[in-house]
Parts: C-alpha cells; sequence; structure tokens
C-alpha cells in the first residue's frame, strides 16, 4: 500500500484524529471481547468525567444564525436548547442547511456561527477571509467515524481503501474501477451485479469529505439515488440489494452491514470496541467555524456558546447524538486559542 495516493489521504484523515484521539491502544488491545466492552465505556465514562462541567462566567445576551451540516443538525439543536437553560436571553435562528451552504452564508455573514462535517481545505479559509469573514477558526466539537455500508444480505468480507476509492470513482477515471460486485472479489450470483452508490448532495460535507479525503479530491461517480440526510443514505442501502455508501456509525441499521477495512494486511471491524481502542483510523472530525473578529463584539456569546459545546455537559449532548467525545487536553488548547490561557 506504500506510494498509494488514496493511502495518503487515509493517512492524513488518521493525523488529524490522531492529534485530537484520546484511548490509548495498550489498555484494550489484548483484552478479550467482553473485556474489552467493559474497558471501553468505563474509559469513555472516565474521559466524559474528566471533562470540565459548563459553568457561566456570567449573563450573556444576544442572538446566533447556526447554519451547517445536516449530520450535525440534530446535536446543534440539543445544544442550543441546554445553553438557552444556563442563558435563557440567547435567541437562536436556522440558517442555511449542509457545510458548503454554511460556509457560503458566514462568508457574507460573519456573525453566522457554521457547522462543517468536515476539515476546511486551505482555500476554503482563503476564500473566507477574501470576503467578510476576516478571521475565521476552526473548532472540532467532535468525532464521527465513518463506514462502508452495504446491504445485510451482501456477501463481501472485506474491503481495502484503494477499492473504497474504486467504488466512488468508477466511470470517471481511466483506471480499473469497481463497477461491479465481482470487481471487489464478490463471486457467485453477486459477482456481475452492479454497484450502486447511495450518497448525499453536492452541498452536503459527507460528499465534500468523500471527495477530499477519500478520492483525493477528483470528480465522484455518479450516485444511483441522493439522500437528504445520512440515516435516509443507509436506508437507502437497506433497500438496495446492490447499494453502497459511506456513512457515520451511528446511522447503522438492520438491514446494512459495515464492511470491515483492510488495514496492513489486517481485517478491522468498523466498531466502536476499535475506535476506542485506536485500531479503526477512519474517522471524520465535526467542526464548527466563527469569525474570530465577531467575538469582540458580541458580548461572550460565541466563546460562551463554545465553552458549552466543549465542557462535559455538551460532550455528553455529542455522545447521545452517536458521536464521540474529545480529549480534555485538546478542548483546553482549543479554547485557550479562542479566548486566551485560562486560570485553572
Amino acid at each position: 500500500m506504500s506510494g498509494c495516493p488514496t493511502c495518503s489521504n487515509w493517512i492524513a484523515v488518521t493525523a488529524i484524529v490522531l492529534a485530537i484521539q484520546f484511548f490509548p491502544t495498550a489498555c484494550l488491545a489484548q483484552e478479550p471481547l467482553v473485556a474489552q466492552d467493559n474497558s471501553q465505556h468505563l474509559a469513555l465514562m472516565q474521559l466524559v468525567e474528566s471533562l470540565e462541567p459548563y459553568h457561566p462566567k456570567g449573563e450573556i445576551k444576544g442572538s446566533a444564525v447556526i447554519s451547517g451540516s445536516t449530520t450535525m443538525q440534530s446535536l446543534a439543536r440539543s445544544w442550543s436548547e441546554r445553553f438557552c437553560k444556563f442563558h435563557p436571553n440567547v435567541v437562536f435562528s436556522k440558517g442555511k442547511d449542509g457545510t458548503q451552504s454554511a460556509l457560503q452564508e458566514i462568508s457574507e455573514n460573519p456573525g453566522v456561527i457554521a457547522g462543517a462535517s468536515r476539515p476546511l481545505t486551505d482555500a476554503e479559509i482563503a476564500s473566507l477571509k477574501s470576503k467578510n469573514c476576516k478571521d475565521p477558526v476552526s473548532i472540532v466539537v467532535a468525532l464521527d467515524p465513518l463506514a462502508l455500508y452495504v446491504h445485510k444480505d451482501n456477501p463481501i468480507t472485506s474491503v481495502t481503501p484503494e477499492q473504497i476509492e474504486s467504488i466512488f470513482r468508477a466511470g470517471v477515471s481511466d483506471k480499473p474501477q469497481a463497477v461491479k460486485w465481482g470487481d471487489l472479489g464478490v463471486s457467485g450470483e453477486w459477482a456481475n451485479q452492479p454497484i450502486r452508490i447511495h450518497s448525499r448532495s453536492d452541498i452536503s460535507g459527507t460528499t465534500g469529505f468523500i471527495k477530499q479525503w477519500v478520492v483525493g479530491g477528483k470528480e465522484l461517480a455518479k450516485s444511483a439515488q441522493v439522500h437528504e440526510t445520512n440515516a435516509d443514505v443507509t436506508k437507502g442501502v437497506g433497500s438496495d440489494n446492490y447499494g453502497v455508501a459511506l456513512s457515520g456509525f451511528g446511522e447503522a441499521n438492520p438491514k446494512v452491514k459495515a464492511v470491515p477495512l483492510v488495514l496492513g494486511g489486517v481485517a478491522v471491524e468498523p466498531s466502536e470496541a476499535n475506535f476506542l481502542a485506536g485500531r479503526y483510523p477512519f474517522v471524520r472530525p465535526l467542526i464548527i467555524i466563527i469569525d474570530k473578529e465577531a467575538t469582540k463584539t458580541d458580548g461572550g456569546l460565541r466563546e460562551g456558546i463554545l465553552r458549552y459545546i466543549l465542557s462535559r455537559d455538551g460532550q455528553l449532548e455529542a455522545i447521545r447524538a452517536g458521536f464521540f467525545p474529545l480529549d480534555p487536553a485538546y478542548i483546553r488548547k482549543q479554547l485557550d486559542g479562542i479566548s486566551g490561557p485560562q486560570v485553572r
């Protein structure tokens, strides 16, 4: 796998996540599965307990427009509702849906708080700075492990990063591409059946992530069906024997299965246990973008919102929404970058 452009992209994704990863592999790697289950929940609870609870610094008033990723939509709603219990004089309103639409909105109105379900590119940051958002800052607020989902009856047993790229580049490259399940090593009656991609729209952060980090910025294959949400994507695969999709762990359902990912010659199950143990690295960070200039005149509104999101209270909401929390040291580093080093 050395020298493979696809693998280089995945290494870059892994590097982003490792910078904010929190679970040591040593304590879980050699334990039996039942012990792993117990250890992972214990480790997760210990992590949550180590996070600082949210304590308001004072009264906060004002209004904010929340735009962006539909992946983060329900989580953003929970954060907004619970933040208002601490600060009843804050009013939230909903902006545009989709990561791409949110970036456009904050570029025009730096008062917007934008959610993105993927990292921003250097070009996107430069574009924001060239317009009205003069000092854009990206804050990682949770982690979302991804998996390749197929119909539960699909006999495929594993897939490599190169094969995933070949699925999502089918028909748009002169290299050998996976257009039938037999191209991925599936035999029997499935071999000659077409691979049908289920995806999100072009404005989705999920699609943007696949384009930037899975296929290296190249053109994506045409989808058989485009869906409004990630949950709808996996439902679509569950209703299509020959369907396939990339989506988060929290979107699985009984009619689909997650395909093990071959890394270093070993097939790794896309499971919570393997993610928490550091064995499964295919993860994207969920991000909030603000204009740091706006924090100078908003009466502490944005700083307060971010402090809540990155507190024990906010990270528990992320867990309830099916995502994973951040390392306390990384949280402190991010907060220091927003409001300067804090006395603790």
